[in-house]
């Protein structure tokens, strides 16, 4: 069981002497919460990351000279589930070195991308990529050359590996920031963390990601293609990762790691202590969503169109479990909620 240090603490009965007191049962909970976070969640995550940008950087690179493209989607595949993941504690390096833009920039630009390769130099190299805006290269550039026919060969290929570098150099410096300092900062919030001044600080960072990540679900991945947000008939052509038709999977491993910072020691220790019913809800509405996502056909481009009642539902069932932690959870833990999730509710 984590502890929580003993501080001193000058009383006006001290008469000058130096006292000590423990941490309070809500401090102690608090800071086992960051620290079982930043230890069994966070830090583990952002290191599967990396080593699935490094094996698709290596399946890339091998695609060049086999003309085969199976093991690099694998590759993509695999470090999109990882991400989708990680989507749930955004922030701290990933926002600090401005990495999201980069890795994750949708929709794809195809035309962006043809015109970066047409106007590269003969040796791709990183610093290329580097000068390139941020719809030419990442994820969904990588995609589409791995994904989109044909495949890759020539200058197409070797720019499909040097954007597999970069993503494998960004993965890689996010997980370096979180294993070198950002883990410890988050684990000391409030104890001599140079990040997070209070726990309470580092609780707002964690909810506020919690939620973030669940309105991008809701307003990016579903409502922009179902043309929620224009009034719009429904556009197959905006669900992101359209080309390996990946879009379904994206949403299972934003719930999965929207699950992982939630149950056992995460904010569910928090939340159970305080009101269990609120707890059991947001179970329940996880499991909603859930049941909810496997009602949508695998195909999310098509069922968009489709079955537009069937991601209707999808996308109102996520939106529950976001408002549960925006409304209820953010209001039960005293959090300052960030300005991103601008919806008004």
């Amino acid at each position: 069981m984590r502890s929580c240090p003993l501080r001193p603490v000058l009383t006006a009965l001290s008469l000058g002497t130096l006292l000590f007191a423990a941490c309070g049962p809500a401090d102690s909970a608090r800071r086992d919460l960051l620290a079982y976070l930043a230890d069994e969640v966070i830090e583990p995550r952002q290191a599967e990351l990396a080593q699935a940008a490094v094996t698709l950087a290596g399946a890339t690179r091998s695609l060049c000279s086999s003309g085969e493209p199976g093991p690099a989607r694998t590759a993509w595949l695999a470090l999109r589930a990882h991400w989708g993941v990680t989507a749930a504690f955004a922030f701290g390096p990933v926002i600090d070195q401005a990495q999201a833009g980069p890795l994750d920039y949708w929709p794809v630009r195809s035309d962006t991308i043809e015109a970066a390769i047409t106007g590269a130099p003969a040796a791709i190299d990183g610093a290329y990529i580097d000068g390139l805006g941020t719809s030419a290269k990442g994820m969904p550039a990588l995609e589409y050359l791995l994904f989109a026919p044909p495949t890759p060969t020539g200058p197409r290929c070797d720019y499909a590996v040097a954007l597999a570098d970069d993503i494998e150099r960004r993965c890689a410096e996010i997980a370096a920031a979180w294993h070198d300092e950002h883990a410890e900062a988050l684990r000391n919030a409030g104890h001599g963390s140079a990040v997070y001044p209070s726990e309470q600080a580092g609780l707002d960072a964690v909810v506020n990601a919690t939620i973030e990540n669940l309105y991008r679900v809701v307003k990016t991945k579903l409502d922009r293609p179902l043309g929620n947000l224009t009034g719009s008939d429904p556009d197959g052509s905006l669900v992101e990762s359209r080309f390996s038709d990946n879009g379904h999977n994206d949403i299972a491993a934003n719930l999965d790691g929207f699950e992982r910072a939630y149950v056992h020691e995460g904010l569910a220790s928090l939340v159970a202590a305080k009101n269990p019913d609120l707890d059991q809800r947001i179970v329940d509405q996880l499991a909603t969503a859930r049941i909810a996502l496997t009602a949508v056909p695998r195909s999310l481009q098509d069922a968009v169109v489709d079955q537009r009642g069937a991601v209707q539902t999808l996308r109102d069932e996520v939106d529950a479990l976001r408002r549960l932690i925006k409304l209820d959870v953010a209001s039960l833990l005293g959090v300052t909620l960030s300005l991103s999730d601008n919806d008004g509710d």
